[in-house]
């Protein structure tokens, strides 16, 4: 006779229904309060003690020569990343103390973003005054400025160079094209033979000489286009200097807001906590002192 297998229970899922969270919402009232008021006495008392602080912001644009980048941007941010790029002077502008022997980066006081779509980059920094926020973001930008100017005048006066050079080629080819046309003057009042052919060679000439003067002409107006803006100019800012006449960290309605929700969360936690960890650690507990007791009792009676 054969006997049939028994079906295997299957483990039923722990299903959270509405009713449970009704409940654990309910038993979590208490907890809930108590931490709202909680966090809102700390909110209050850091809205009081925390000194105020403003904000200052500014955008530069990247120093360029004949339509081409000094450096690019993400270079510039780099260097400017660097602990030995910025003076002391900057750093003490910023109202930090700082020896040449212990350099730190800037990145400590001033917040950077580099623009992805735009040689454009932004800073963004923090002081107990609009005054000493914005010294700081002008002693910054002016160093950067001196920097840049520094790399963009050799090519500057490569340009310059070649200007000069042109210029001298113009007017040697225009003193040449005066000549040419007296000279084709006299030869066309000519009969002879051998003259008109002399006149054939120097129209040749003068024609050859016109298209020079007209070449060094535009290679003469496209150099001094690229010296001028926005083919050349040094860094620059995209936007006056901005800055905030508001504590950024003293928005009673942001840190109200803030110390409800962290009230909220952290009381629902300890909820959570109470129900769930708590017990589980005193089950664990109860076992381990059963265990004790049963292994204590043992021993108890090999004993005898």
């Amino acid at each position: 006779m054969t006997t049939q297998p028994q079906p295997q229970p299957q483990p039923q899922e722990d299903k959270v229904s509405l009713i449970d969270i009704q409940l654990f919402l309910k038993a979590s009232g208490r907890n809930v309060l108590l931490s709202m008021l909680a966090s809102l006495t700390v909110g209050a008392a850091y809205y009081l003690v925390a000194p105020k602080m403003y904000e200052a912001t500014a955008t530069i644009q990247v120093a360029t020569v004949a339509g081409g980048f000094v450096e690019p941007p993400a270079v510039l941010l780099e260097k400017i990343k660097q602990p030995l790029f910025f003076s002391v002077a900057t750093f003490q502008a910023c109202g930090s103390d700082i020896r040449p022997e212990y350099p730190k980066p800037i990145t400590d006081i001033v917040k950077l973003t580099l623009n992805k779509s735009a040689p454009f980059i932004s800073f963004s920094t923090q002081a107990h005054s609009t005054k000493e926020a914005r010294a700081c973001l002008e002693a910054i930008i002016s160093e950067i400025k001196n920097s840049q100017n520094e790399l963009a005048k050799p090519l500057i006066e490569q340009k310059k160079k070649h200007i000069a050079l042109l210029i001298e080629q113009l007017k040697l080819t225009e003193y040449m094209a005066e000549t040419f046309n007296d000279s084709r003057i006299f030869l066309k009042n000519s009969q002879s033979d051998k003259r008109l052919l002399d006149h054939a060679f120097v129209v040749y000439l003068a024609t050859t000489n016109a298209n020079q003067v007209n070449e060094f002409r535009r290679q003469l107006n496209n150099l001094e286009t690229d010296l001028i803006p926005p083919q050349t100019q040094p860094t620059t800012l995209t936007s006056p200097l901005a800055w905030s006449e508001v504590a950024v960290n003293k928005r009673p309605l942001f840190i109200f807001g803030l110390s409800l929700a962290l009230g909220v969360l952290l009381g629902l936690l300890v909820t959570g906590v109470m129900r769930e960890v708590v017990p589980e650690i005193l089950r664990q507990m109860r076992e381990a002192k059963t265990l004790e007791s049963k292994v204590s009792s043992r021993r108890h009676d090999s004993q005898f």
